[in-house]
């Protein structure tokens, strides 16, 4: 059986940004303070997280 890889993807504003778990392992960080970063650091814009 071969597994799909799955990614998580950031969205602001509708517009794709960034491959969650890929910055994550970049910057040495886990996936949540990844996710938490990229909210803080971007205030007032909708940022959405999609599995694909």
């Amino acid at each position: 059986m071969k597994w799909k890889k799955k990614k998580i993807w950031a969205y602001l504003d509708g517009k794709k940004l960034v491959e969650v778990v890929q910055a994550a392992l970049d910057n040495n960080m886990t996936v949540g303070d990844c996710k938490k970063l990229l909210i803080k650091e971007n205030p007032g814009c909708e940022i959405t997280f999609k599995i694909e």
